[in-house]
């Protein structure tokens, strides 16, 4: 059983939400919104071009999907730099945050434990587990997570932890 301590800092959940929303892109789950969304978008102003004859048809569907690559693009881009006011934020609010965390782990479960509360998961639990250059995110569920900074972990901790699973 390996353990560590730690205090989270705004840093700590900034990374968190940062790395969440880049392994999120690259799962291919931003790819599929991009390539429905331009398809559905093309389609649509192709057919509007066609049954009230304002462009021609294949203008209309490029500038239709090009439409929806921007404005999804901006969406991403400005969630990316709001995450700076929202870690701040959650972390002014989330009182559990500001103190002294325990971690241990072994190759069957993690535990969490503060002065809040505590939990233990088995690492089947978590739907993904993805190690960053400056956390390992272990996600319970799209909407909940629990994270482990690197800053605390010897290179052979970051090592016990289980490889990264989507």
């Amino acid at each position: 059983m390996q353990s560590i301590r730690f205090t989270p800092t705004v840093e700590d959940l900034l990374a968190v939400y940062r790395l969440n929303l880049v392994s999120s892109i690259r799962s291919g789950r931003v790819l599929k919104i991009y390539l429905w969304g331009t398809l559905s978008v093309s389609v649509a102003a192709a057919l509007a071009a066609w049954q009230w004859n304002i462009a021609p048809v294949g203008i209309a569907a490029l500038a239709g999907g090009a439409y929806w690559i921007v404005i999804i693009s901006l969406c991403v881009v400005i969630g990316y730099w709001r995450q700076r006011w929202q870690a701040k934020h959650i972390f002014a609010q989330q009182r559990d945050l500001h103190g002294e965390t325990t971690v241990e782990w072994s190759a069957e479960s993690v535990s969490f434990r503060s002065a809040r509360g505590s939990s233990t998961f088995a690492w089947s639990d978590f739907s993904s587990i993805v190690k960053g250059q400056d956390m390992i995110l272990l996600r319970q569920s799209d909407a909940l997570m629990n994270f482990v900074p690197t800053r605390v972990l010897s290179p052979e901790q970051i090592l016990s932890f289980p490889d990264a699973r989507a």
